[in-house]
Formats: structure tokens, sequence, C-alpha cells
């Protein structure tokens, strides 16, 4: 058995009005384990900006979302890994969420010149 941290930060900072901002109460990681797809799914508050889990040694990948009260997504899906857990150390994985108009297609699109 071997741990990963995530840690987390939204436009590079941890401050918890960014969750606010964004209508984030929590984030949900979801780990797969390359070779059997066992699946890892912990919620954590956003405010936190980081999650330990205690996985078996091995290959992983996996996602971490931004979500609502209601655990609904308030952000796309950010990848984390691939990366390896091994038995006598602990692995670190950095995520930033980029700026909300960069998510879910919010960005604007410019305006036609009238006629």
């Amino acid at each position: 058995m071997g741990f990963v941290t995530v840690q987390w930060s939204i436009e590079d900072k941890t401050d918890a009005a960014q969750c606010k901002a964004r209508g984030a109460t929590a984030v949900e990681l979801v780990l797969i384990n390359t070779k059997s797809n066992e699946v890892t799914r912990q919620v954590v508050p956003c405010e936190r900006f980081d999650a330990s889990v205690q996985l078996i040694a091995d290959d992983y990948v996996g996602t971490l979302s931004l979500v609502d009260d209601n655990g609904r997504p308030v952000s796309d899906p950010q990848a984390v890994g691939p990366f390896e857990v091994s038995g006598d150390e602990s692995t670190t994985r950095k995520i930033s969420f980029p700026a909300a108009e960069r998510q879910r297609g919010t960005h604007r699109q410019p305006e036609r010149p009238r006629r």
C-alpha cells in the first residue's frame, strides 16, 4: 500500500473565495487502477486544497473536478496522472484549475460588427 496526495489550486491560488466564485463546495477525485480498473472516489471540501488517498501499489490515472452542493460538476475534469504508487513512498500530484472563462465553454464569442 502507498499514498497519493493530490493538491489543487484555482488559477494558481489556494483561496476559499476562488471555490465560492465557481460555485464549488467540494472536489471529486476519481482514481483508476490501470491494471485492475478498480475505481477509488473521494469527495472533499474545495477549500482544503488537498486530499490523500491510500492505494494499492500500482499504476493509476484519474480526474479531479470542482462540484457543487448537489455533486454536479462546475468545472471540466482535470487529468490526474498517469502516476505510480509504490509501497515505500508517497506520491504527490499538483493540479491547477484554469480561469473560469476557459472552462465549460463559458468564454464569450466576439460580437459581430453591426452593419
